[in-house]
């Protein structure tokens, strides 16, 4: 029996991935790292066979002292704090645990630093990444970008110390509900369209031709499931390490595409009365969204051809065309329910 140690269990991604391990390895033994005994309650009302552990980030000694006794670790609260990635290495290091593994979730705004560097939000650019033939080059990215402390952890992690392994998962535009037990909503299109309902119009940054990867969470969370199971079924170093770096995507869409598509569709049900799309710069994005220029105006495209090829993963959540739908009359039955 596996034992997995898991952040962010009540998050978005997370409670998802939670969801989806409980189907796929029943026999797993489970804990949670969660930072209330409501946020524990909430949880194993849910999945009763998960054991929670109450505490926080920086809760660094509880973090160090789990990951220890796991075969698998998932950090999907945070790809940012340094502290708990710390601690989460430390734990792995002193394992007595046979090749353990460390699954983190990261975010494709990695490959956005042209847009930002250039300030050119809303605009287009060709570049398409490769997490299998142009894994190098991914690698040069992350390497060269000191804010990505937490994946360079990652990527130096094994050179160190050998036996443990490490997987890092980019994640494009998240869409669709949740099944986890808390937050069961994305940022990128519910905000557009909660924008949208609250100005009456659709909205876009810049000219609208950035363009992200997407993928539906459920995806997502199926690709966390797949690399967990083979921490214990394989020794493929093709896939950990310095070659554990994995895309996630079931398409692309350009934002101004996904703003039309939005504000129609509200307009069609009556949410809005003007379907035109509207730009907006990058400070006003900022404002009606945490890093709004960078989740709506920048560009983040990629295959993910390593998951499909090497794991067999394949998509088969609905499409964030499909989506578009149910994210806009959730917003505008959260909107309503406000006034």
């Amino acid at each position: 029996m596996s034992r997995i140690f898991i952040t962010g269990a009540t998050g978005y991604i997370g409670g998802d991935v939670l969801f989806a391990l409980t189907q796929a390895c029943p026999a797993s033994n489970i804990s949670a790292l969660v930072r209330s005994q409501t946020r524990a309650s909430q949880l194993t009302n849910k999945f009763p066979s998960v054991t929670t552990v109450i505490g926080d980030l920086d809760s660094t000694a509880k973090i160090t002292s789990e990951a220890s006794e796991a075969d698998v670790v998932l950090h999907l609260a945070s790809s940012n704090h340094l502290p708990s990635a710390t601690a989460i290495a430390q734990g792995l290091t002193e394992s007595k645990r046979q090749k353990p593994v460390w699954i983190q979730i990261s975010g494709a705004s990695l490959l956005s630093g042209p847009d930002i560097t250039a300030n050119a939000y809303g605009e287009p650019r060709s570049q398409e990444f490769n997490d299998l033939q142009g894994i190098s080059e991914i690698r040069n990215i992350i390497t060269s970008s000191p804010k990505r402390a937490v994946d360079n952890l990652l990527l130096s992690l094994s050179a160190r110390n050998p036996h443990v392994r490490t997987a890092i998962i980019y994640g494009p535009l998240i869409y669709g509900q949740g099944r986890g037990p808390v937050n069961q909503r994305s940022i990128q299109l519910p905000d557009l369209a909660k924008s949208t309902i609250q100005h009456g119009h659709g909205l876009q940054v810049g000219r609208g031709l950035s363009c992200w990867s997407n993928i539906h969470v459920s995806d997502i969370a199926q690709l966390v499931v797949k690399l967990t199971q083979e921490a214990s079924n394989s020794r493929n170093a093709s896939l950990w390490n310095e070659n554990g770096i994995y895309f996630a995507e079931n398409g692309k869409m350009p934002f101004g595409e996904i703003s039309q598509r939005v504000a129609s569709f509200a307009a069609e049900q009556g949410f809005i009365k003007d379907p035109t799309v509207k730009s907006i710069n990058a400070d006003t994005a900022d404002k009606l969204t945490a890093h709004g220029a960078v989740l709506w105006g920048t560009n983040a495209k990629y295959t993910a051809a390593r998951a499909r090829e090497l794991l067999g993963w394949k998509p088969q959540g609905p499409s964030l065309e499909e989506e578009i739908p149910r994210a806009v009359r959730e917003e505008a039955s959260q909107f309503n329910s406000k006034l």
